[in-house]
């Protein structure tokens, strides 16, 4: 069942990075036809580890209606905490919106959308890594990837960036401060840098809310 979870990761974590490398921080970068994303990812396969670093950690997905204590992670104190977003029309052929002052990248796969949509993502200035993504409610046929780079944020460097996460919460949860109720901490792969430290996080999510950088 693990090493099944895996390679369901490893998979669309290569996705994610097919349309990264063509985006160039575009709203949306160049789309990969269905029938060429099959021969992409087994030829990237092998070299996942030389695009992001080495899989250190891989945490499962967990819900629970009644909420999971967790910490919303601050941004360091040298990030510029403001309003920030990005919109587009994705389609069924997926695409790829970034927020480079936000390290943040999220692509959506062939067939996870069944009609062009407007898609909205605004990473807020609550001072903790948080997203408002948009519409609301929106469900996905196949797991759209979120990557968050950990270099700005507070737990970068310490033994927490192991243990941190993407997590879903309520939509009327405005204060992030002390221990908050996560309805979802969605399948989160954390890859090192050279160095061997945690480095880059890739969340798979299947519906639109909102989202946060979240330790246990």
């Amino acid at each position: 069942m693990i090493r099944s979870r895996f390679l369901r990761s490893s998979i669309l974590v290569l996705t994610t990075f097919v349309a990264i490398s063509c985006s160039d921080y575009s709203p949306t970068g160049p789309q990969v036809p269905a029938q060429a994303q099959d021969g992409l990812l087994s030829g990237l396969i092998g070299t996942v580890t030389g695009l992001l670093g080495t899989v250190i950690r891989v945490i499962g997905f967990v819900t629970d209606p009644n909420g999971i204590p967790v910490h919303a992670v601050a941004w360091s104190p040298a990030h510029v905490s403001e309003v920030r977003s990005v919109s587009a029309t994705i389609g069924v052929n997926g695409g790829t919106l970034s927020i480079p002052g936000s390290d943040f990248t999220i692509t959506f796969p062939y067939g996870a959308l069944s009609q062009p949509t407007s898609i909205t993502i605004v990473s807020d200035a609550s001072g903790y890594v948080s997203y408002d993504m948009q519409p609301h409610g929106i469900k996905f046929a196949r797991p759209v990837i979120v990557t968050q780079r950990l270099g700005n944020t507070a737990v970068y460097g310490t033994p927490q960036a192991l243990n941190s996460f993407g997590a879903y919460f309520s939509d009327n949860l405005l204060d992030l401060s002390g221990i908050l109720k996560a309805l979802e901490i969605e399948t989160t792969t954390i890859f090192s840098n050279s160095k061997g430290a945690p480095e880059v996080e890739t969340w798979q999510i299947n519906h639109f809310s909102r989202y946060m950088l979240a330790s246990g």
